[in-house]
């Protein structure tokens, strides 16, 4: 029996950035405007944030972006300087994934540029 090991790495999620400590959210709105959400650092740092990310990796609430096209709902992941050094796409289906996200992690807006 022949496997397909295309399928099976596109179904893969990217490891974790090493210097990995932290998540934010951003979203774009259906008038082109943009939000920005507060920030959370884990205590435990890299492991904490790779912790988060196998749970929402199990509940399918993570993808690879260079697998979403529709890039609404991003993941960000912060290294201790608080800069971006990886992005994970939210799918929008199911949408219950970006809320859950938020609630858990305790984020709030930070910023919006409405359009």
């Amino acid at each position: 029996m022949a496997t397909d090991t295309h399928t099976t790495a596109v179904d893969e999620l990217a490891p974790l950035h090493p210097d990995a400590v932290g998540f934010t959210l951003f979203r774009v709105l259906p008038n082109g405007g943009s939000r920005a959400y507060t920030a959370v650092e884990f205590t435990r740092g890299w492991a904490g944030a790779d912790h988060f990310l196998r749970q929402l990796r199990a509940c399918g609430y993570v993808r690879n972006s260079s697998t979403a096209p529709d890039g609404w709902h991003v993941l960000d992941v912060l290294d201790a300087n608080g800069d971006i050094v990886q992005d994970y796409a939210i799918p929008p289906h199911p949408s219950r994934a970006f809320a859950y996200i938020k609630r858990k992690l305790k984020l709030t807006v930070a910023s919006e540029d409405g359009a």
